[in-house]
């Protein structure tokens, strides 16, 4: 297996869409889609071929602080460093940042592999 890992923001929506939902992310809309593309710094995106395999992107100022999210990686590819690869894109050679992220619990000891740690004085407000 070969994965061909890309940057920037030019990923077919429609894929991210099929991504989100065999990864049991919530349904978004192909705009708001869009929108999280053109909002975010830094977006990796991997493929075996043509096929979107995994997908991560960051929010950031570019100087302080990032913000980690979309992290997805096809069930049927998971365990073969793609995860991995994806967060080092988005990360590597940006060590003055401190990057955050959400997770679920079941992912947080991969995370804590990449070196994140439990913040428990994070505070979150949720979606109105």
């Amino acid at each position: 297996m070969t994965i061909a890992l890309r940057e920037g923001p030019d990923v077919d929506v429609d894929a991210i869409a099929e991504l989100r939902a065999s990864c049991d992310f919530s349904p978004l809309s192909h705009d708001t889609i869009a929108a999280q593309l053109a909002g975010s710094r830094w977006i990796a995106h991997a493929y075996d071929g043509a096929r979107l395999v995994g997908f991560a992107r960051a929010i950031s100022d570019g100087v302080t602080t990032g913000y980690v999210s979309s992290v997805m990686v096809d069930a049927a590819y998971r365990r073969r460093g793609i995860g991995r690869m994806l967060i080092a894109k988005l990360t590597g050679g940006r060590d003055g940042i401190k990057f955050v992220l959400h997770t679920r619990r079941d992912s947080a000891a991969f995370y804590a592999t990449l070196g994140f740690a439990d913040a428990p004085d994070m505070m979150v407000r949720d979606r109105r």
